[in-house]
């Protein structure tokens, strides 16, 4: 094969600086819930820890836990639900994909520009795990 001449794309530096006079600060992304059933899993959070902490919800007879999971820690969210069904054969798995919106600061880096805003999107996931009534189900199958 012949060579092109062209010089491939460095892959890490996929889209040049759009803002070259200014410094890009990511904020937290926006929390939907607040509770104790509810949980937040990140790139950074421990797996058995987040599993730890689900246990002792259900230990306390928590009928319904909810994760949420953003971007590139949606695979680790799905895999805690999975390892909590796993593990507790009495609950069930409803998940919700929806897209969350962020923003992130720009602030300058030579005296003559100003502090700017920047929205982008990420794709985020709602996993409800929820207690199913193991009774009534084995009762209806039984009059059937």
């Amino acid at each position: 094969m012949a060579e092109s001449g062209k010089q491939r794309p460095n892959r890490k530096n996929k889209q040049p600086n759009k803002y070259p006079n200014h410094v890009l600060r990511k904020r937290q992304p926006q929390k939907p819930e607040q509770g104790d059933s509810v949980i937040y899993v990140s790139t950074k959070t421990n797996i058995k820890a987040l599993l730890e902490k689900c246990d002792k919800l259900i230990n306390n007879n928590e009928n319904e836990i909810i994760i949420y999971c953003l971007g590139a820690a949606i695979q680790r969210g799905v895999i805690l639900a999975l390892r909590l069904c796993e593990k507790h054969a009495a609950f069930e798995i409803d998940a919700n994909t929806f897209t969350s919106e962020l923003t992130d600061d720009l602030e300058p880096a030579v005296d003559e520009e100003d502090y700017d805003l920047q929205k982008r999107f990420n794709s985020a996931l709602r996993i409800k795990v929820f207690r199913t009534n193991t009774l009534e189900c084995s009762s209806q199958s039984m009059n059937s």
